[in-house]
């Protein structure tokens, strides 16, 4: 885990490294987008080259693009303990329902967590491009209630849906489909140590000039 300090933001948070950003004293934001790629070789999830109606766990992709004999090491996307999630939001580039209204919805991530909303698809049953994001509200603003457990990340759909570009290009199997989810959340930075303070080094006698 690593944490980037104001001066040096200077790209995406790091998601599958688990980087945060210190923008308050004390406090450490982070900003997680996880995945369930639409692929035919996602044989794992996808039935016939389609996505069925379900409840889906999200994974927080590795940043290694190759598919070959080498397993991607993605990792499972799941909010730590102790977290206070302020924004989440979804996606669906890439993707066709089976019918316009089908839905797609993200799972609880506790009491205190704003909802997201219904991400619905459109009259042509691909979903609006600009997604769905839940209200922003107040950040620390002292009545935040922390997550109690890890707390995994889902979402459940109530329609099939397929691979499909809009406009369509063929639609390949290579076709960047995918069901995203963000979720943006802080956690208590840990306490002081010895980097933290100018503590002097001991000094063994005869030492000194």
């Amino acid at each position: 885990m690593s944490i980037v300090f104001p001066g040096n933001y200077i790209a995406h948070l790091n998601a599958y490294r688990e980087q945060g950003v210190v923008a308050l004293p004390g406090v450490e934001f982070y900003r997680a987008v996880g995945a369930v790629v639409l692929n035919p070789d996602n044989d794992g999830i996808l039935t016939a080259n389609e996505l069925p109606v379900g409840t889906y766990s999200l994974q927080i992709l590795s940043p290694d693009l190759r598919q070959d004999d080498k397993p991607r090491k993605d990792k499972p996307f799941v909010v730590p303990a102790g977290s206070v999630v302020y924004r989440t939001a979804i996606s669906a580039p890439g993707v066709k329902a089976s019918a316009a209204g089908d839905t797609i919805v993200l799972e609880s991530l506790g009491s205190n967590a704003p909802a997201t909303g219904t991400l619905t698809a459109e009259a042509d049953s691909y979903f609006p491009a600009e997604g769905v994001s839940s209200v922003l509200n107040s950040i620390v603003d002292g009545t935040a209630v922390n997550l109690t457990a890890d707390t995994p990340v889902q979402f459940t759909t109530d329609g099939v849906f397929t691979a499909s570009l809009n406009p369509s290009a063929g639609a390949c199997r290579n076709s960047p489909s995918a069901i995203l989810v963000e979720v943006c959340y802080y956690r208590a930075a840990p306490a002081p140590d010895t980097e933290d303070a100018h503590i002097p080094y001991a000094v063994e006698a005869g030492q000194g000039y």
